[in-house]
């Protein structure tokens, strides 16, 4: 059944160049970036901080960072003066540390930020985005910009403008499950700051690992330790067949990994020999969500990419990380050798809809490509390109598409 709603002025809120939506680490790329730039940017964010999977979703360490200049260096190295970060193979960092560090980058570049705030539906003009429609405590309001940068990992703006997309593997569709992180205090200080899964083979030795699998159905665990004294983030949860861009699924299995946590914390009292007698600091404000739309660009990152390290002419970032598979439907993750690939700004364009782009996980690639890309550093770089592609296209009077394949072809 469907209800029709009446037809309602929307007052426009403002007028910008980019429209950032979302401000995880590939929205605040892109923001800083054309703010920085000299663009007008707007950011939208549904959380109370900035940093999603970072502050929101308490996610470390900072995969792919370190072979990284730009945004990732300065925030490599600004944490690093702070004391905050280190941590496990250091490159873990202090999550509240983060959200205080991008507050004040984003003061600094006068960036127009809007917290607490849905970006609900695209402002169309035929197969061109001229805006999103928000809600907040505000009410309903419409934000009109030149380009529209969807950094929501999900694709949604993309996704409800008409853009194509995918989700899972092609043989079944099945997609990675997600994981609800925590952090614990009270970590002894011998424990080697690398060895994630030294706790789990202890609990396996006081219960067999079946019974402990029927607690929490994953048996590559990682407790990462943060640069504060007897701190640790747990990366052990697993929530399987919930799509994180269904609200209802979304919802779902956010109970579920807050039921696994609750294990998790009953399982790590059989570890107390060589972890201590730790105590739950601290639950995240969003779960973990691997894996959901993965928009059609003007070029799909192919597996072949990934395998024999492809480089383009209008590559932004070179990603390093292996290809990382939290299996749909096993307990355990396949890791594959990546040879290092390109990801082209052709990727950020997705097809069939105008003034758009994507940056983080959701842009163009495959199921095996995707695995790789999605972790923080490269989403980080990845808002950096599309804001730099952007703002060239605006200054060019060109659309980021005729600037993306004018930009794609060989030299």
């Amino acid at each position: 059944m469907n209800i029709a709603i009446p037809q309602h002025d929307i007052p426009v809120r403002n007028t910008c160049d980019v429209l950032v939506i979302g401000a995880g680490p590939a929205g605040v790329g892109a923001a800083l970036t054309a703010a920085r730039a000299g663009a007008k940017v707007t950011l939208v964010e549904y959380g109370g901080k900035l940093g999603g999977m970072w502050t929101l979703g308490l996610l470390s360490p900072y995969f792919d960072n370190r072979n990284k200049q730009g945004l990732n260096a300065e925030i490599r190295e600004r944490l690093t003066e702070q004391g905050h970060w280190g941590g496990l193979w250091n490159i873990s960092f202090d999550p509240n540390a983060m959200a205080l560090l991008l507050d004040e980058l984003a003061l600094d570049a006068n960036l127009d930020v809007l917290l607490y705030t849905i970006a609900a539906q695209p402002i169309m003009d035929g197969d061109t985005i001229r805006g999103v429609i928000v809600h907040n405590k505000s009410g309903e309001q419409a934000i009109l910009a030149s380009v529209v940068i969807d950094c929501t990992g999900d694709g949604d703006i993309a996704a409800r403008a008409g853009a194509p997309f995918t989700i899972g593997r092609p043989s079944d569709g099945c997609f990675q499950p997600m994981t609800m992180m925590f952090r614990i205090g009270g970590l002894k200080d011998d424990y080697p700051r690398d060895n994630v899964l030294e706790f789990y083979r202890e609990i396996c030795r006081h219960l067999p690992e079946s019974e402990v699998l029927a607690k929490v159905p994953f048996n590559f665990p990682a407790l990462i330790r943060l640069p504060a004294p007897g701190e640790a983030l747990v990366q052990w949860t697993h929530i399987r067949h919930h799509l994180g861009s269904d609200g209802d699924e979304l919802t779902k299995a956010t109970f579920e990994g807050r039921r696994q946590v609750q294990s998790a914390l009953e399982l790590l009292r059989l570890a107390k020999p060589v972890i201590g007698d730790v105590r739950l600091l601290e639950l995240p404000s969003v779960i973990g969500v691997r894996e959901t739309r993965r928009v059609t660009g003007e070029y799909v990152i192919s597996d072949e990419d990934v395998r024999h390290g492809s480089s383009h002419p209008d590559g932004i970032c070179r990603v390093t990380f292996g290809v990382d598979i939290h299996e749909p439907d096993a307990q355990r993750q396949t890791n594959l050798a990546n040879a290092g690939f390109d990801i082209p700004v052709r990727s950020l364009v997705p097809l069939r809809v105008e003034n758009l782009m994507t940056a983080g996980r959701c842009i163009s690639g495959s199921y095996l490509a995707h695995a790789a890309y999605r972790v923080t550093g490269d989403c980080l770089a990845m808002g950096e390109g599309a804001a730099r592609h952007a703002v060239a296209a605006l200054q060019a009077g060109k659309t980021v598409r005729q600037l993306a394949l004018a930009n794609g072809q060989p030299r």
